[in-house]
């Protein structure tokens, strides 16, 4: 592999880590999120068990639910993300040279 084929590689992996861990640790504000916005649509959801706001959602999820709930959708969340952001990352440089390349770097 030639130099540029390992730094693309290298841009790309560090680029789709970097967004499945950043989707991966506001997945619990996104879950409770989600939750407020579609509690009054659900039929399952009785008017009763509705959460009363952004506190009780956090503090009922974990005991009705189980903690790792908080991350339930986050593998779709991931994959959805990381080939958008491992590609923006990876063609950073590509993209500086394209349209910075003639352009003095004083300006």
């Amino acid at each position: 592999m030639t130099d540029a084929a390992v730094s693309f590689a290298k841009d790309f992996l560090a680029g789709g880590v970097a967004a499945a861990i950043s989707k991966t640790a506001v997945a619990p504000i996104e879950r409770v999120k989600l939750l407020l916005q579609v509690q009054h649509a659900s039929k399952q959801i009785s008017a009763d068990k509705h959460y009363k706001g952004i506190i009780d959602c956090v503090v009922r999820i974990p005991r009705e639910q189980g903690v790792l709930s908080f991350w339930r959708g986050n593998l779709a969340n991931v994959i959805r993300y990381f080939p958008t952001q491992a590609l923006n990352f990876a063609f950073k440089d590509k993209y500086k040279q394209i349209f910075l390349g003639g352009v003095d770097k004083r300006t």
